[in-house]
């Protein structure tokens, strides 16, 4: 079992904090952000909706070899960031916005990033960007609509994972990359899994962590409850940007991304602090994220099917048979339980590989040391 040493910021609140395989870090980064729909072509939405310029924040780690051969484009999780790895300095940290800051200046798989590590800089051109929709400085929901000079707010089109793949794979046309390693994890599992099928030919190799091939009606019912916890809440149609209900909605995604043995094992003998410990992290929440991004993301998962316009799961998974892929679940995810992901793996006829933690959902995130030893096992 895991001992948790440290708990941070990060993509779910609480990471488990362990000296990495190396101590060496890479230097600080630099978040830049691109231009990648421009107002003289705009963005069609896969359910209809248009933004007239799309913008997407990243970070990039290492450099792009000779051939142009060495990219891997990492997605990330419903609230997390392009900071993907390494620590701020103080001026970058400055520059930031309240919501970046708020997420801390320290990446949110740091330990998985650098010199020695599994994605070493030296070997990689580490790609990671915010997704279209968030509110860490892609456009969403707080941009300004160019069209009105006000920030979109409610009135920002409803998303698809279809397209947050689709914006991606423009950064890569502006990074000039032709072929990536593709990466994510949970939301960020699903682009991944889309980006491959949407993009075959642009995919070296598939890993996918706790994410399924459709978002069921368990995973879809946590989100609604989520979503109510902000769109019953006055304070929201007011037009606050973090709601008190948006703590609630929070705690609940959190009782999906942990699982009982973990509370057990933390808070066995004392079992009201595990309330309180919800209660804290929905708190810290609304310091760090916006109710209209966590709507129009959320609703984005549950559109989450790779079998829909394909003929199916089934018959969507047998494209990926000639792509290398691996597939990773954890034994107690009660989200994405590890069956779902397994099954992917059977179908699509890729490597299956399975996290073993007491933590759930969260262990992609938390169990660095086993990511680590499986994506070694894979990755060239």
């Amino acid at each position: 079992m895991s001992e948790i040493a440290l708990e941070t910021w990060g993509e779910h609140e609480a990471l488990i904090l362990k000296p990495p395989r190396s101590p060496l870090s890479i230097p600080p980064p630099r978040p830049r952000t691109a231009v990648l729909f421009p107002r003289r072509e705009g963005f069609y939405t896969e359910l209809g909706g248009f933004l007239p310029e799309v913008r997407l924040r990243f970070e990039t780690y290492g450099r792009l070899s000779r051939l142009r051969d060495n990219a891997v484009l990492v997605f990330h999780a419903l609230t997390g960031s392009a900071h993907l790895a390494g620590t701020y300095d103080e001026a970058t940290f400055q520059s930031l916005s309240p919501l970046e800051k708020a997420f801390g200046p320290q990446g949110w798989w740091d330990s998985l990033v650098g010199p020695g590590r599994i994605l070493d800089p030296a070997l990689y051109y580490v790609i990671s960007a915010n997704h279209l929709g968030s509110c860490y400085g892609s456009t969403g929901p707080l941009s300004v609509d160019p069209r009105t000079g006000r920030p979109y707010g409610k009135e920002f089109p409803p998303l698809t994972i279809r397209d947050l793949a689709r914006a991606q794979a423009r950064l890569l046309d502006h990074l000039g990359v032709e072929k990536a390693i593709v990466i994510g994890g949970s939301l960020g599992g699903m682009v991944a899994l889309e980006f491959a099928l949407m993009y075959p030919e642009r995919v070296k190799k598939l890993v996918v962590l706790a994410a399924p091939a459709r978002h069921g009606p368990w995973a879809r019912a946590f989100n609604h409850l989520s979503r109510q916890a902000i769109l019953l809440d006055p304070e929201y149609h007011a037009g606050h940007p973090a709601p008190k209900g948006m703590a609630l909605a929070r705690g609940i995604a959190m009782m999906s991304y942990r699982a009982p043995r973990g509370f057990e094992a933390r808070w066995g003998q004392e079992p009201e602090k595990g309330e309180t410990y919800l209660d804290y992290q929905g708190e810290k929440f609304l310091k760090r994220f916006h109710a209209e991004s966590y709507l129009v993301l959320s609703r984005a998962m549950d559109t989450h099917d790779v079998g829909r316009g394909r003929g199916g799961v089934e018959e969507a998974l047998k494209r990926l048979k000639n792509l290398p892929s691996l597939f990773v679940g954890i034994d107690t995810d009660l989200l994405y339980p590890a069956e779902e992901v397994r099954q992917v793996a059977r179908l699509s006829g890729g490597r299956y590989r399975e996290i073993h933690s007491p933590h759930g959902h969260d262990a992609f995130l938390i169990e660095t040391d086993q990511v680590e030893a499986i994506l070694d096992s894979f990755l060239p």
